[in-house]
């Protein structure tokens, strides 16, 4: 139903993708004025969470950081369009990654892993990286999303990520019945596990200054085939590079108390984001269903 729509998005973006780099971040830069300033995207849902976030700022550092976001959002659209014509292994060649023995440990001690990330720098950029010296082929990741409401933006997201990884997807509602189907296999499964969780979801911790409600799958799941907990905090070091490291979270998840490894996941997404506030996805409405 939407190949036709995609393909042709996508022979209008392959000759624009053969532009330079700093072609793309020109336009990039412009495109931030035009949505901050002109069409003003979201731009009250993006002070007001970071005004909430951060009650101690100023003015003028709260501004700072909406017109970086703004940058860093443009950014992200304009790199994916310059790797439409690149390679994966072209694509990969953007991120630096740290940390991948841990990755490898999990592996060797009990074959499946979970790895949980936030819409943090360029997310979409972390969910290519090469996890073939962790032990995974890259075909053993599976990314678990959360399907969109809009039946087209789906649709596009799904061929977008199939392009730039060799990880399947699933989806978020059959991730469950998935994880225990496959519970003997060697897979690595990556949660980006910040969004606004559905209705009904009872757990609650202080985020950003904030009473905040996180998904409860993720720590269901890895407590119930207790599998290692891993964080991938994603860093923009320049533009159009990043670092990838890896942080443990829990070696033995049916070990810890209920609530633990989602607080844990909380404060390290937390502690990114303080050291570079401008990287998270403030567009969304996070706190939607906590206010």
């Amino acid at each position: 139903m939407y190949r036709i729509p995609y393909y042709l998005t996508l022979i209008f973006a392959y000759p624009f993708s053969l532009l330079p780099k700093k072609i793309h971040y020109l336009i990039s830069d412009f495109s931030a004025w035009l949505l901050r300033d002109v069409i003003k995207y979201r731009l009250d849902v993006v002070i007001v969470n970071i005004a909430r976030s951060f009650p101690e700022k100023k003015y003028n550092e709260i501004k700072l950081i909406v017109d970086k976001f703004y940058h860093n959002f443009t950014d992200i659209f304009f790199e994916m369009i310059w790797s439409v014509s690149r390679s994966i292994s072209k694509w990969r060649d953007n991120v630096e990654t740290y940390g991948l023995d841990i990755v490898n440990s999990a592996y060797k001690r009990n074959g499946s892993a979970m790895i949980v990330m936030g819409h943090f720098a360029n997310w979409e950029q972390m969910l290519a990286i090469d996890m073939s010296p962790s032990g995974y082929r890259n075909e053993d990741l599976r990314i678990v999303y959360k399907k969109l409401s809009s039946q087209f933006s789906d649709f596009m997201i799904q061929r977008v990520r199939k392009r730039h990884s060799e990880a399947a997807l699933v989806e978020m509602k059959e991730i469950a019945r998935y994880m225990l189907k496959h519970r003997d296999e060697k897979l690595c499964y990556i949660f980006i596990a910040d969004q606004v969780p559905l209705p009904g979801s009872k757990f609650q911790t202080k985020f950003l200054n904030q009473p905040t409600r996180f998904f409860e799958g993720p720590e269901q799941l890895s407590r119930k085939l207790n599998i290692p907990v891993i964080f991938l905090k994603a860093e923009r070091v320049g533009r159009g590079k990043y670092n990838a490291k890896f942080v443990s979270i829990t070696d033995n998840p049916s070990s810890l108390e209920e609530g633990e490894i989602t607080n844990r996941f909380a404060s390290l997404l937390e502690e990114a984001i303080v050291q570079s506030p401008a990287d998270w996805l403030w567009s969304h409405r996070r706190w939607k269903r906590d206010n």
